[in-house]
């Protein structure tokens, strides 16, 4: 394992998938939010701390991804609160989370996607896809942008779906891809939705 500190609020963790069975947890475990995955990020936590002077002492987003046929990396994000910033300044730090973050959702069925994907608003820079995993179904989406739409989306989101800790790549290796980009816009135009 192998931890790397890109700046004062980022750090990326690579594990081994060897190094996940030495611990006895599976994929389904790290991304379930098992006990023993939570109790392995927070080790690694505890040891960011200790050698690259990483604290998680405030809110904090998580990605997960494969970087080698052995290999995944945990982006670990901290959130940005500050007051001082200019206006301009917020929007860059905005803007650049937005590149690595991914929000998931899982719904029960796809008419509970097509409720949302109806009344969704429009987002210039939106990316989404869609998969079908163990009978449910995933929505993928990031670059929301920010203010009412975005509130707007995520009550959507919300109302029909739940926000799920699962990565993108665990949904592409283990489920099936029904549209891998542009979903929303996809289903909203094959429906007849505009």
């Amino acid at each position: 394992m192998r931890i790397q500190k890109v700046n004062e609020n980022t750090i990326r963790i690579f594990i081994s998938f060897a190094e996940l069975a030495d611990r006895d947890i599976t994929m389904a475990d790290l991304f379930q939010r098992s006990q023993r995955s939570e109790q392995l990020f927070w080790e690694i936590i505890s040891q960011a701390r200790e050698e690259v002077e990483f604290n998680l002492d405030q809110p904090f987003w998580i990605q997960a991804t494969t970087a080698s046929n052995d290999e995944f990396v945990i982006t670990v994000i901290k959130q940005e609160e500050s007051t001082d910033s200019s206006h301009q300044e917020k929007e860059v730090k905005r803007t650049s989370r937005s590149k690595v973050i991914e929000w998931v959702y899982v719904f029960e069925d796809i008419e509970d996607v097509l409720s949302v994907v109806k009344r969704f608003p429009i987002f210039p820079r939106l990316r989404s896809a869609l998969f079908e995993y163990d009978e449910e179904y995933y929505l993928v989406v990031s670059h929301l942008g920010s203010g009412k739409k975005k509130q707007l989306a995520e009550a959507l989101l919300d109302e029909y779906g739940e926000v799920v800790d699962v990565a993108r790549f665990f949904l592409e290796e283990h489920g099936k891809t029904i549209i891998d980009d542009h979903a929303v816009e996809t289903l909203r135009e094959h429906f007849n939705f505009e």
